[in-house]
């Protein structure tokens, strides 16, 4: 296609900047009403607004946006400016569409482009998409890598009118009148990750220091890894591109400078956010966790660092991160231990079996360490679920983190052929926490994200996926964070899978208020699913209040936990206690009648129903007792050095001696932090609990003084096997 006027080669022409006058906005936005629901600082498109400063001489600094809020007051007190970005994720997508409608509407002279990567793979669907919801609304899609193109987008736009440079800027889409879609293929990425000048050091990002959002740094881009699930799976994210060691030093130190204040006065959460794919595999992530040590030092943070680690170089990955002890937790994200199933997604380039040593080679150094599994995957069943489940619990991980399968546009597991191959059947559901209203130059926009996640797979029946659902619920609830540690040190001494006492769990006779809670969550699970796009988008966007309200759209798995860790806590603790007799009982341990094993069992469900009893309040309890007969913590301690643990009568009390259940003052103020972020509802608990390790908040014990620890009388209960 031929432009109506000639263009010349466009972005930096001369040794000179090209000066632009145009007023340049970019949005970032997250919905903020039942929470903030991405709270990342706009450190991206912070990249983007750098990135073109460099290249091109502004007139007008560009701004940036987070908060909805915030962009609707600056419409109405500045008026539009001549172009607005907004990113485009799967948990901004609609919020972003609904503004760049009305601004359209309002002022249709005001380009507005897109970038990000929730946008389809091939030119088919990405007509499709423009069609069913870009056009309108949107005029250009910066496809790729956005700082380059974006810059040279701005540079054309200055001198060119917006509908004289359609396909003519590498990696810009754009729908012609005819219909027909502009798609040139996107630019050769970055080599030098340093060339985008940080939003940190330039200034950019000080707004958002607001003890609200959480700091965000990118330290590389890319991923070596082809997982048919992920964005970054595709060839074009292949080769990794990283940034200077100076600049990332520079960056932390300028962060931990901003936040120091914020920590110590209780009004931010301690953390920071890596969004590298691979963190530790690299040479240079050694030094960058150096400097964090540095900053820990210096500003008291980062206390956690959350980001996932490197799914090969074992050493290197452990080396890097023992520099920031308990900071950071070490992820063994096999997703599947099927082969076959692994074969599908295409990661047959990373060894699940490397995985778990590097994530246990960390527990073994004191390290947290957590594993990743995603339900109906393609090949999936029951069977090859659970039997996941099993052998990562049997290999010591700390914590499971449980997922659906949601199929992102930008991934080739998103595509036709692949869902036909492989027999994929989704349903969709709105996203937890991504939805809200907002009053914008006297308008009412409300929106709602939505996912679309498999349910159905050859070997998995919707029925088989409902079950596995809620023995993740289970494990998620009674075994991720050592809620029952005690009882898991006395399975594990005695060869008992703790997936085989979760499914004893599961099938026993529940008490009135757990059972409530898990039939709840069934009925939930099926509530949540619609075949529709289009029905569910209409029903969430009329009834936004009740999502809001908590009432619809929660995570089930993060709030049905909480639900089972508080209203249900005592039955749960009941029916733990009686599985493990049960199981204990079925390999040929003597339980019942009153011996030791049966008495340690049942204490130590106790001693853990009072370490997570009533914490989730803003004003718990100061105290709470219970008469102690085992020395539980000496167990544990043996239990982690490997020793044998079997015989309870090692941990019987001489004399009886009584244990106190307090909060600290450190905990207290980190749950205050939290609870006021989030709230105290079962979903905002919920999401408390995907930020802070249990350990970390559950009620510290302490002795009265007395008692001393020693082998009990000869004959009074010598567990059997």
């Amino acid at each position: 296609m031929t432009a109506s006027v000639p263009l010349p080669n466009p972005t930096v022409r001369t040794a000179v900047r090209p000066r632009i006058s145009l007023t340049t906005w970019l949005a970032d936005l997250t919905y903020t009403q039942q929470t903030i629901s991405a709270e990342t600082m706009p450190q991206a498109v912070g990249g983007l607004a750098t990135y073109a400063a460099t290249k091109l001489d502004l007139v007008h600094p560009i701004r940036v946006f987070k908060y909805p809020e915030a962009l609707a007051s600056a419409l109405e007190e500045d008026g539009p400016p001549d172009v607005i970005g907004f990113s485009h994720y799967i948990w901004n997508s609609h919020l972003s569409l609904a503004f760049a409608e009305l601004i359209k509407k309002r002022f249709p002279e005001t380009t507005v482009v897109f970038g990000g990567p929730h946008y389809p793979l091939r030119l088919p669907d990405q007509t499709d998409f423009w069609h069913e919801r870009l056009a309108g609304r949107v005029d250009f899609y910066v496809d790729g890598e956005g700082e380059p193109a974006f810059a040279e987008l701005l540079d054309t736009l200055n001198e060119f009118a917006c509908t004289d440079v359609r396909g003519y800027v590498p990696g810009v889409h754009c729908l012609a009148d005819d219909g027909t879609l502009h798609a040139p293929p996107p630019r050769v990425r970055i080599h030098n990750l340093s060339s985008v000048p940080s939003p940190y050091l330039s200034g950019l990002m000080d707004e958002f220091f607001d003890g609200k959002l959480v700091p965000t740094v990118q330290t590389n881009r890319g991923c070596p890894f082809k997982c048919t699930f992920c964005q970054e799976g595709t060839q074009y994210f292949q080769r990794v591109a990283k940034k200077h060691e100076q600049q990332i030093r520079d960056e932390l130190h300028y962060i931990g400078r901003r936040m120091k204040p914020l920590v110590e006065a209780g009004s931010a959460r301690n953390e920071l956010l890596i969004t590298d794919s691979n963190f530790g595999m690299f040479p240079e992530d050694h030094e960058t966790c150096r400097v964090l040590a540095e900053c820990q030092q210096l500003y008291g943070w980062p206390r956690v660092v959350n980001v996932t680690t490197g799914k090969n170089q074992r050493d290197r990955v452990l080396s890097a991160v023992a520099q920031l002890p308990g900071a950071i937790s070490l992820s063994g994200a096999v997703q599947s231990l099927d082969p076959d199933v692994l074969r599908n997604i295409a990661r047959s380039n990373i060894d699940a079996g490397k995985l778990m040593e590097i994530a246990l080679a960390a527990a073994d150094a004191g390290a947290g360490t957590y594993s990743e599994v995603i339900l109906a995957l393609p090949g999936d069943s029951k069977a090859k679920h659970l039997g996941t489940l099993r052998q990562l619990v049997d290999a010591g991980f700390d914590r499971l983190n449980m997922f659906q399968l949601t199929l992102l546009p930008g991934s080739e597991m998103c595509t036709e052929e692949y869902r036909r191959k492989h027999g994929l059947v989704t349903r969709w559901r709105v996203m937890p926490r991504c939805y809200g209203t907002y009053t914008v130059l006297g308008e009412e926009l409300s929106a709602a994200e939505l996912d679309e996640v498999c349910v159905t797979v050859p070997d998995m029946s919707y029925e088989d996926y409902r079950e596995c659902r809620l023995m993740d619920l289970l494990l998620a609830s009674l075994y991720n964070g050592g809620v029952f540690a005690v009882l898991l040190a006395v399975l594990r001494a005695h060869q008992i899978s703790p997936m085989t006492w979760l499914e004893c769990v599961r099938t026993l006779a529940h008490g009135s208020a757990l059972t409530a809670v898990l039939k709840e969550f069934g009925a939930e699970t099926d509530n949540q699913l619609w075949e529709e796009r289009g029905r569910l988008l209409s029903y969430a966007t009329e009834n936004i209040d009740q999502y809001v309200d908590g009432h619809l759209g929660n995570n089930l798995l993060y709030t049905y936990r909480t639900r089972i860790l508080s209203e249900a806590l005592e039955d749960t603790a009941d029916v733990a206690a009686r599985a493990c007799l049960a199981v204990l009982r079925d390999i040929g341990v003597g339980v019942g009648g009153g011996t030791q094993i049966e008495a340690l069992v049942r204490e130590a469900a106790d001693y853990h129903r009072l370490t997570l009893s009533e914490i989730f309040r803003t004003d718990p309890p100061e105290a709470l007792r219970q008469t102690a007969r085992f020395d539980l913590d000496a167990l544990l301690a043996a239990a982690r050095r490997r020793e044998n643990v079997r015989d309870p009568r090692r941990f019987r009390y001489t004399e009886a001696g009584v244990r106190e259940f307090v909060l600290t003052g450190d905990q207290q103020r980190t749950l205050r932090t939290y609870l006021g972020q989030f709230g105290t509802t079962p979903w905002g608990v919920g999401r408390l609990l995907t930020k802070v390790r249990l350990p970390d908040i559950v009620r510290h014990v302490r002795m009265s003084p007395g008692p001393g620890t020693a082998p009990a009388p000869a004959g009074t209960g010598t567990p059997t096997t």
